[in-house]
């Protein structure tokens, strides 16, 4: 099952850091051109905005889409100017033909405009979920999944292949500047994936929990989440740690389970309201335990796909 495999994956990552650490990197021979790298990959940037890139070789520099981002450089480094909302890739070409790109996303200036977004709910068990909105909602949380890198985690299968991490920028779904889950599908040959583990034992105790109550009343609950981009790209969605939940937001599915709408990649967020009773059987033979993935999500090997999510939590309505 896809949920256990990044968790293993994320821990196995661990262990093999450093069997390499010792062997020295080959010198180049005097006839080879040094290796080509940049000091960024991706950048999220503002209309109107600019970044530096630099690289580790001199090289010429070109923009897949001058309408987005243009590109001004001759040697190591670069400026970027953000032109307007979208995606543009950013190449440096070395003398030797060596190649390497920086996907450039940029929004709109000022940020999208958040509207009045509040939490209308009786509870809640957040996933993603910012400290002011959870502080003006703490009455109504009855059960905490959000990460604290203690022992509730969030591990990203192949770590640093898969997914880059990125700024968020602009407001979070709530209207405020506490930030969000920023992510872009890095490997264009891979198969990108992450999930949200837990290991605390009053978060299991509440998952128990919030388990039987959907079982009891399916009716009642739901799962909410708040996503945004710039780009296309489809993600598969599931929870409870079983594949068996799975629904999609795209255009497409990923590996399995409906597509259950799309939305406008504008910038601004947007927020789907799942019903967990289409899930009741999966959820009911869910086993909720220490290590359990409760949310998870594929993005496929679209690269440059974004993935921004906040506001993921469960709730009963």
């Amino acid at each position: 099952m896809k949920a256990n495999k990044l968790f293993a994956i994320a821990l196995a990552a661990l262990t093999l850091v450093g069997f390499n650490a010792c062997k020295p990197d080959p010198e180049p021979k005097p006839d080879e051109e040094p290796t080509l790298a940049l000091d960024q990959t991706s950048l999220q940037l503002e209309a109107g905005a600019t970044a530096t890139i630099t690289a580790t070789v001199e090289a010429t520099w070109a923009s897949s889409d001058e309408t987005v981002a243009t590109v001004a450089g001759d040697g190591k480094t670069a400026v970027v100017t953000a032109v307007a909302e979208g995606n543009a890739i950013i190449t440096a070409t070395t003398a030797g033909g060596q190649t390497k790109t920086c996907v450039v996303l940029v929004s709109k200036k000022g940020g999208e405009d958040p509207g009045n977004k509040t939490i209308d709910a009786k509870r809640i068990w957040p996933v993603v979920l910012d400290a002011v909105t959870a502080e003006k909602n703490a009455s109504i949380i009855a059960g905490d999944f959000r990460v604290n890198d203690v022992d509730n985690h969030l591990y990203i299968w192949a770590s640093g292949e898969t997914y880059t991490g990125t700024d968020a920028l602009g407001l979070n779904y709530f209207g405020n500047s506490e930030g969000y889950i920023a992510l872009i599908v890095a490997a264009p040959a891979g198969w990108s994936g992450l999930g949200f583990c837990i290991e605390n034992a009053a978060a299991i105790t509440a998952m128990q929990t919030l388990k039987a109550a959907i079982v009891a009343d399916p009716d009642k609950y739901f799962l909410h989440i708040g996503i945004k981009a710039t780009t296309p790209g489809n993600h598969q969605f599931y929870t409870f740690g079983t594949d068996a939940t799975s629904f999609n937001i795209g255009t497409a599915a990923i590996e399995k389970g409906a597509v259950i709408g799309d939305f406008e990649r504008d910038g601004a967020w947007h927020g789907f309201d799942i019903p967990l009773s289409t899930y009741v059987n999966a959820i009911a033979a869910a086993d909720v335990k220490a290590g359990i993935n409760i949310f998870c999500v594929l993005s496929g090997n679209a690269a440059g796909s974004q993935l921004n999510l906040d506001a993921v939590y469960f709730y009963e309505k």
